[in-house]
């Protein structure tokens, strides 16, 4: 198991892709101020999805239905400002 570890294997794909994502929405607030990624946001079609499917899971969560949303997760996300209901706008302006 340490050989391993200390070659960077990832033994949860799964979270490791999750929080790669959640860096990339942190780098997008970093540079446009909100969480808002546009679901068709052409710098980044993966976070968009991401973000969509971020709040689609959230609203699962809330339901009490089957949700990949966890406590930590929702805390994460809100340390960083992020919003549960999408609002409708402009794609972003680079700053």
């Amino acid at each position: 198991i340490q050989a391993l570890e200390d070659i960077g294997f990832i033994w949860d794909a799964q979270e490791s892709l999750w929080q790669e994502r959640l860096n990339g929405l942190k780098e997008y607030r970093d540079r446009y101020g909100n969480c808002n990624v546009p679901t068709e946001w052409s710098e980044n079609l993966q976070l968009g999805e991401w973000v969509h499917t971020q709040r689609t899971q959230y609203r699962l969560y809330q339901e009490g239905k089957e949700s990949s949303m966890t406590e930590e997760r929702i805390q994460a996300l809100e340390s960083i400002n992020f919003q549960w209901r999408a609002r409708r706008g402009r794609p972003p302006k680079k700053m």
